[in-house]
């Protein structure tokens, strides 16, 4: 099965960089605002999701809190374009995995895409295995 990312950003560029790096080897989709993420989050269930903060009508927050409370779990990287310690913070208490800022190097785009590749198909070896190492036993 080929690992599926998805890029939302309202710039057209930067979803276009993006793609262009990963789509040799994992299946990318693209969204320019956040309700078409929504439900692209909701019928493809990507691995992976690069997720732009502000966007004209549904903002990235809104995107990261609609995927929570669905009960979805795709790792979620932000990016914006603004350095905003305050952003920065309610966007992990929401259940971000991390935080990035336009312009981003590449190479640290490849390196989450590939942490969160690698952490998926551990999670994915372990559950059907049905071996939960994160559940601890009581005596």
């Amino acid at each position: 099965m080929k690992h599926k990312i998805l890029i939302v950003d309202d710039e057209e560029n930067v979803r276009f960089v993006i793609k262009e790096a990963f789509s040799n080897s994992y299946q990318v989709f693209t969204a320019p605002e956040g309700q078409a993420a929504v439900d692209i989050i909701k019928k493809e269930r990507p691995t992976l999701v690069f997720l732009d903060i502000k966007m004209p009508g549904v903002s990235g927050l809104d995107v990261l809190r609609m995927v929570k409370e669905a009960g979805l779990s795709p790792v979620i990287w932000m990016l914006t374009g603004e350095e905003d310690l305050e952003l920065a913070l309610e966007t992990l208490k929401l259940g971000a995995s991390g935080y990035l800022t336009k312009p981003f190097d590449i190479k640290k785009i490849r390196e989450i895409v590939g942490n969160a590749i690698t952490d998926n198909e551990q999670k994915e070896r372990h559950d059907t295995r049905g071996d939960k190492p994160w559940i601890v036993k009581g005596k």
